[in-house]
């Protein structure tokens, strides 16, 4: 069983620099991802019931390219490993769909960026 976390309004989940691979699903509330850049804080986005963040560096070994804040009292699934997405693909089969397009534009985003 995966775990489910409650995490209260304004409470930082990771930080930009972190080194770690956990990857976070919302199931209520909302999250702020940002950045600081030149001193200042640059949002990228604000996440919603069924979006997920932290999913890049569950594929890559390097530190977190942001950080994220809980907007509201948050609850998100919590997944450590590939293993533990396979196991919730499996017992959720139409979120992989939407996980799988929305990899591919945040990638397209990037390319683009390049």
């Amino acid at each position: 069983m995966l775990l489910v976390k409650k995490i209260k309004a304004d409470t930082v989940i990771f930080t930009e620099g972190d080194i770690d691979k956990t990857m976070f699903i919302i199931l209520d509330g909302s999250v702020k991802t940002y950045a600081i850049r030149n001193g200042k804080e640059v949002e990228l986005a604000v996440l919603h019931k069924h979006d997920f963040f932290g999913e890049i560096e569950m594929y890559c070994n390097k530190p977190r390219s942001m950080s994220a804040q809980a907007i509201t009292d948050v609850r998100v699934v919590v997944i450590k490993n590939r293993m533990q997405l396979d196991q919730f693909f499996g017992q959720n089969p139409a979120f992989s769909g939407k996980i799988l397009r929305l990899m591919g534009e945040r990638l397209a985003l990037v390319n683009a960026a390049l």
